[in-house]
């Protein structure tokens, strides 16, 4: 798909060659993941004798997509991704089976590559190709994600404070991913800002009315008592009852959260991939070779 996007080359371009590599590779590495596609395949048509690859090429594609974090929405590109993945799947895997795993169901949020793990949601939650660098975000991220998953366990309504507990893991990742703001709202405000400019506006805009007094909500269900200006405890306790009262609140996270893991990975100074990393993963495919 990137090979194909005259629109974008030059960013690519640019990004390619920071670690010494033409834009003609996209072609190159095209063909070589074709090949191992079908190298895999002869050794096992059906889908538990298929060879997962390890998680660098996730990385490695993570990191150029990070280089179009300014060039507009994700979304389409995300969409387009996952439903040429499920087409070749259905078609291809030998009696693939109705809900896919999760290394088959890819997203990508704020151009940050992930996939869709458990089956709570067609898109929700996502464990990105690469986690943000602070040990405290990425713990509480993962923490969320548990949750997440476990909340698609539970009968609907769920307990008050199972689903609640949303509002707190989401404020205290805002504060985590923007450490420097002010407060829990002001940093939800930031990164509200941020993500509208990278997500299309009817998205941007349920995002951000959502989000609108999402750190007062939380002060309120830890306060409990009557204050003014504030939302009162007996309403908001009523507000995560179900996956389709907090699906907003989980979207907004990841996009927050993946929308930092872009960032960190176009800044130059970013390790995640080098010169040579792509000729360590040529030799991982060139096993699938006959």
């Amino acid at each position: 798909m990137l090979a194909a996007d005259s629109g974008r080359s030059e960013l690519l371009e640019d990004r390619l060659a920071e670690v010494g590599l033409e834009l003609t590779w996209l072609e190159e590495a095209v063909e070589r993941y074709e090949a191992a596609w079908q190298g895999n395949r002869r050794r096992g048509a059906e889908l538990g004798g298929l060879i997962g690859l390890t998680n660098d090429h996730s990385l490695l594609a993570s990191w150029i997509l990070a280089a179009l974090r300014g060039s507009g929405s994700s979304h389409d590109f995300g969409d387009d991704l996952r439903a040429a993945v499920t087409e070749r799947a259905v078609a291809e895997i030998a009696d693939p089976p109705a809900e896919l795993p999760s290394r088959w169901k890819p997203v990508v949020f704020g151009w940050t590559l992930g996939k869709v793990v458990g089956r709570v949601d067609h898109s929700l939650p996502v464990a990105p190709a690469m986690l943000p660098t602070d040990v405290n975000v990425r713990a509480a991220y993962e923490g969320l994600v548990e949750h997440v998953l476990h909340l698609g366990t539970l009968q609907e309504p769920w307990p008050e404070m199972i689903g609640t507990s949303t509002f707190w893991r989401g404020a205290g990742l805002a504060e985590g991913l923007l450490p420097e703001a002010r407060n829990g709202q002001d940093a939800i405000k930031q990164l509200v800002v941020e993500v509208r400019r990278i997500l299309p506006e009817h998205m941007g805009t349920l995002i951000g009315r959502h989000f609108s007094q999402f750190a007062e909500r939380r002060n309120t269900l830890s306060h409990v008592a009557d204050m003014p200006d504030r939302p009162r405890f007996i309403d908001v306790k009523e507000l995560a009852r179900d996956w389709n009262q907090v699906r907003l609140t989980i979207m907004g996270i990841t996009q927050f959260l993946c929308s930092q893991v872009a960032l960190e990975l176009k800044e130059s100074a970013s390790r995640a991939v080098r010169e040579g990393t792509w000729d360590d993963l040529v030799w991982e495919l060139v096993a699938f070779d006959d």
